[in-house]
């Protein structure tokens, strides 16, 4: 059997596992369901499946969300009716306005406060609210319901959060991941060794062509990606090609070299070429040394400096 068991995922491994299993104890092989290997390979697959079952978090996160909703909103709404109120020329205005300079020094960024501090925070408020002359003003303005209602919210948020902490804290408690998947790891390799070793003797050979079909079929999630594929593979990605050998230049190309296999360069010195040269040719075409210097000429045509003696 080909197969690694490291490349299969969390959920394929213990899938494998469990195909094995029921396998193995359906009924046909009398032989192998009493083995110590077998035995080991059900405790881990059943140990491993119920870690893997449970939840991660308490599931009551989308209710924390919803009791945190509703107690910012309550808190905001009734917020902007006491600083909506404070401004009307009403009796209890000066009631409001002393209920809002406690929302707005206790509380003016509140609801964008993490879960613990904003909580913190509202006892603070509610300690300040609930004294006298607070509880006297909201019963002025008859906005006692309101503030009750806010209470009441808060309260709703902070049960909740009690929950889903005590549940959180019970699953810290569970054993890694990590640690479940390399036992059952390590129990399924030594009963597909097993099977391996035992696969030429009657009753065995029939299991060991069962569970190969499905090792097969679960090293087929690895092996279908084309990037876990070794070298020697012979379906493997081939090595790119080399990169074509750079064109020929033409005849006007400036500043190009020809490349190796192209003709060589003109000599520098040649009978009467049309291709332009560096430098003036030592000799010319008819073997008579040629002045080293065109000498210029004066306004008469008379040379103002002289050639060198021959």
């Amino acid at each position: 059997m080909k197969i690694t068991l490291s490349k299969l995922s969390t959920r394929a491994l213990g899938g494998l596992a469990q195909r094995v299993v029921k396998s193995s104890k359906n009924g046909k092989f009398k032989i192998v369901e009493e083995h110590e290997l077998l035995k080991a390979l059900e405790k881990e697959s059943k140990e491993f499946e119920d870690l893997y079952g449970k939840l991660t978090y308490s599931g009551k996160g989308n209710e924390i969300v919803a009791a945190d909703v509703a107690r910012d909103k309550t808190f905001t709404a009734l917020r902007t009716l006491l600083k909506g109120y404070k401004e009307l020329p009403l009796p209890n205005a000066a009631d409001a306005a002393a209920l809002y300079k406690v929302f707005e020094q206790y509380g003016a960024n509140v609801e964008r406060m993490n879960y613990v501090a904003e909580t913190a925070q509202m006892v603070v408020i509610f300690k300040e609210l609930d004294k006298p002359e607070n509880a006297a003003r909201f019963e002025a303005l008859k906005f006692k319901p309101a503030y009750e209602e806010l209470k009441k919210r808060q309260n709703a948020f902070e049960d909740l959060y009690a929950v889903q902490a005590e549940a959180n804290a019970e699953l810290r408690k569970l054993p890694p991941a990590t640690a479940a998947r390399a036992r059952l790891q390590k129990a399924l390799t030594a009963y597909l060794n097993l099977l391996e070793a035992m696969k030429d003797l009657p009753t065995w050979d029939t299991l060991y062509l069962d569970i190969n079909e499905m090792v097969k079929s679960a090293a087929a999630t690895y092996r279908n990606d084309r990037s876990d594929k070794t070298p020697d593979d012979p379906n493997a990605p081939k090595e790119p090609k080399e990169p074509k050998k750079p064109r020929k230049p033409k005849d006007n190309d400036p500043d190009i070299r020809l490349p190796e296999d192209g003709k060589p360069k003109q000599p520098e010195a040649g009978g009467g070429g049309a291709t332009e040269k560096p430098k003036q040719p030592e000799a010319g075409g008819g073997g008579t040394p040629e002045k080293p210097k065109q000498p210029e000429t004066g306004g008469g045509g008379t040379p103002e400096i002289h050639l060198p003696e021959e």
